[in-house]
């Protein structure tokens, strides 16, 4: 990951757009300066997103090698920092981009999106679209990750009853070395810590016991699988496949799986703000991150994965290994989704599981 992308993540860092990161290729400059003659009129597609830029590169590549008018600005926040910026209505924005599907629905509830009809509306999982204004376009189980050389001799525990109860029995080799999202900051971590708790009250047991290991708090992803691969920690819960899935295969230290109980698949979504300075051409990139084309270039990032099936099969992209035949449960688009986001349930919600889990945060 280039230092500029670790910018773009630093809460109340300055944000730079992918041509930061790509480099002078991805520089828009008037080619009457190059000598080749006078410049095109060219159209400048601004995207928000909580999706790390080098996940989306060879997308957005592809996107402006099929449409050479349009040049894409692509601004890389964490989940709740983007929910914030769009939000506050100060941010002119063509297209917006989050796993975090909750505060995605939100946004859109709330009369901020731009209503249209993709072309393959009627190939996607019913799940993942709603109120043709948000559309999901990839598919991403929510895995556990750990130490191999930590496991090698002990087994994974493949519920989340056995895990409570494996922290439980033995606290001296999980204390202070279990790891997962901090809730107050990460929003798809929110996210997922609300559809545990909705699926009964397993969660509750495994956030108590989380506390009473020591657990650690993390913003991202990446900061966990580092740890974990490190051997700092040994166990990382609720982990975006995708994301580990890119580690994985490239460190060997570090395993994941999925556990017996239940998996939750989420989907990074898409929506057009009702004020984007650039429909037509924002209108364009969402139907081709969910047309066959785009699905299949979202099939060759290394941490990303198609939500369309067929694309995962076309490119010979794995999926996720694993998957099969487990109880997997993705998260719906929609009103459902809002529930936990109302202020006051919000805040008992996050001072429950703070008090369960004696938060420690990464910096503490």
């Amino acid at each position: 990951m280039t230092l500029a992308t670790l910018a773009m993540r630093r809460p109340g860092a300055l944000r730079r757009p992918l041509a930061a990161v790509l480099g002078a290729a991805a520089l828009v400059l008037p080619l009457a300066l190059t000598g080749i003659g006078p410049a095109r009129a060219e159209t400048r597609l601004t995207i928000y997103s909580a999706t790390d830029t080098s996940a989306m590169t060879a997308v957005i590549a592809r996107f402006e090698a099929t449409h050479p008018a349009v040049k894409v600005e692509y601004v890389e926040y964490n989940t709740s920092e983007l929910y914030e910026a769009i939000a506050s209505h100060s941010h002119l924005v063509d297209v917006v981009i989050s796993s975090s599907m909750d505060l995605q629905a939100k946004l859109v509830n709330s009369g901020d999106a731009y209503a249209f009809r993709p072309p393959n509306a009627d190939a996607l999982p019913e799940w993942a679209r709603w109120r043709g204004e948000l559309y999901g376009f990839t598919w991403e189980p929510v895995v556990m990750v750990y130490n191999k050389a930590a496991f090698a001799d002990r087994p994974l525990p493949q519920t989340r009853s056995e895990l409570a109860g494996m922290i439980r029995d033995d606290p001296d080799f999980f204390r202070g070395r279990v790891g997962t999202y901090d809730i107050h900051l990460s929003g798809v971590g929110y996210l997922f810590a609300t559809q545990d708790a909705q699926r009964g009250y397993q969660f509750s047991r495994v956030a108590e016991s989380f506390g009473r290991a020591r657990a650690r708090t993390f913003c991202c992803t990446r900061e966990v699988l580092d740890r974990v691969a490190s051997g700092e920690l040994v166990y990382g819960y609720n982990m975006i496949g995708s994301y580990t899935l890119g580690v994985v295969r490239q460190d060997e230290r570090i395993g994941y799986y999925l556990l017996d109980d239940y998996t939750l698949v989420m989907s990074r979504t898409a929506f057009i703000p009702e004020t984007a300075p650039n429909k037509r051409a924002a209108v364009s990139f969402v139907n081709f991150l969910l047309s066959p084309e785009g699905q299949a270039a979202i099939a060759t990032s290394p941490e990303l994965i198609p939500l369309l099936p067929e694309a995962t099969i076309a490119s010979g992209h794995s999926g996720v290994p694993g998957t099969e035949g487990r109880s997997l449960l993705p998260i719906r688009l929609g009103t459902g989704l809002l529930t936990y986001l109302d202020r006051l349930k919000k805040e008992a919600f996050l001072a429950d599981w703070s008090a369960a889990m004696q938060v420690e945060t990464a910096s503490q």
